[in-house]
C-alpha cells in the first residue's frame, strides 16, 4: 500500500471518529428554536420571498410556466399509468392540447360524477376523454368542422364526432362563424362545454361558443376556456361573463396559467374544479 493510500485511509477514519465526535457535542448542546431566534428569518420569508418569486416571473416568464407545463406532464402520465392506459400516444405541441388541459380533464372526469361533455374541436382531448368514457360513465359529444380531421379523430374513437359545418352568425352584435348547432339532438342539454375549437382569430375568437352557453348548458355547468392567454379568447371569455351576469347566473372563475392557459367558470355545482 503506498503511502498517499495509508494517508488516506488514516484520514478516512479520523474523519469519521470526529464527525461521530461532533455529533454527541451537538446532543449535549443542543439548543431549542424559539420565536425570538426565527422572528426576522420569518420576517424576511413574509415580505422578501413574495416579491423574489414575482420578480422571478416577470424577469423569466416563460422558463416560469415551461416549468408548470413539466409539472402538468408528469401528473397526466403518472395517472394515464395509474389507470391502465399506457398506449395513448400524447403529442402537445402547436395546436394541440397541451399537459394543463389535459390535466383538468383528467381531475374533473375522476371527481365530478354525471359529466355531459360537449366539445367545441376535436383533437388529442377528444381521444383522452373516449378512453375515460366506460371506466367513469361520462358522456361526450364532440363538434368538429372540418371534414378531414373528423374522420381522422373519428377513427380513433367508439364515440361520434359530429361534423358541423361552420356557418355565419350574430351574437351579441358581433358577426362570427360557429359550429351549426343543428347536428346536436332536440333537446340534448350538456353540464360540461370545452371550448377549444373551431380555429383561433385575433378578435373574439371562438365567439360562436356563446350560443352554445346560452341554449344548451344546464342550470348546474363547468366551461373551460383553452388558449385563454390569447386576446381574441379573452374577448370572447369576456362576453360570455356579462352574459351570465344579466341572466343572474351565480358562478367563480379560475384560470390555470401554463404554456397555454385555461379559464374555468363554474356554478355551485362545480366549484371544486375551480380547486384542481
Amino acid at each position: 500500500m503506498t503511502l498517499s493510500r495509508l494517508g488516506s485511509k488514516r484520514w478516512g477514519s479520523f474523519r469519521a471518529v470526529l464527525l461521530v465526535q461532533m455529533e454527541a457535542i451537538s446532543l449535549m448542546t443542543f439548543k431549542p428554536d424559539s420565536f425570538a431566534g426565527l422572528r426576522t428569518r420569518l420576517w424576511l420569508r413574509e415580505h422578501v420571498n413574495p416579491l423574489l418569486e414575482r420578480g422571478s416571473r416577470l424577469l423569466s416568464p416563460t422558463a416560469w410556466l415551461q416549468g408548470r407545463e413539466i409539472v402538468f406532464q408528469g401528473i397526466v402520465h403518472r395517472e394515464l399509468e395509474r389507470l391502465g392506459i399506457v398506449d395513448l400516444p400524447l403529442y402537445p405541441l402547436r395546436s394541440a392540447a397541451t399537459y394543463s388541459y389535459l390535466y383538468l380533464l383528467l381531475r374533473a372526469v375522476q371527481e365530478l360524477p354525471d359529466l355531459r361533455i360537449l366539445e367545441l374541436g376535436a383533437g388529442q382531448s377528444t381521444r383522452l376523454l373516449d378512453r375515460l368514457r366506460d371506466s367513469f360513465g361520462l358522456e361526450l359529444t364532440t363538434l368538429e368542422h372540418d371534414q378531414g380531421w373528423q374522420e381522422s379523430v373519428q377513427g380513433q374513437v367508439e364515440t361520434q364526432v359530429l361534423t358541423a359545418s361552420l356557418i355565419d352568425r350574430r351574437l351579441r352584435g358581433h358577426a362570427c362563424d360557429g359550429y351549426d348547432p343543428g347536428v346536436l339532438a332536440e333537446g340534448s342539454r350538456f353540464n360540461v362545454l370545452l371550448v377549444d375549437g373551431p380555429r383561433s382569430s385575433r378578435k373574439r375568437s371562438r365567439w360562436g361558443c356563446l350560443e352554445f352557453m346560452e341554449n344548451w348548458l344546464e342550470d348546474e355547468f363547468l366551461i373551460v376556456f383553452d388558449d385563454a392567454e390569447r386576446r381574441g379568447e379573452l374577448q370572447t371569455i369576456a362576453a360570455a361573463l356579462q352574459l351570465l351576469d344579466e341572466k343572474g347566473v351565480r358562478y367563480r372563475s379560475n384560470l390555470v396559467r401554463s404554456v397555454n392557459s385555461q379559464f374555468l367558470i363554474a356554478t355551485p355545482g362545480f366549484t371544486a374544479a375551480l380547486h384542481f
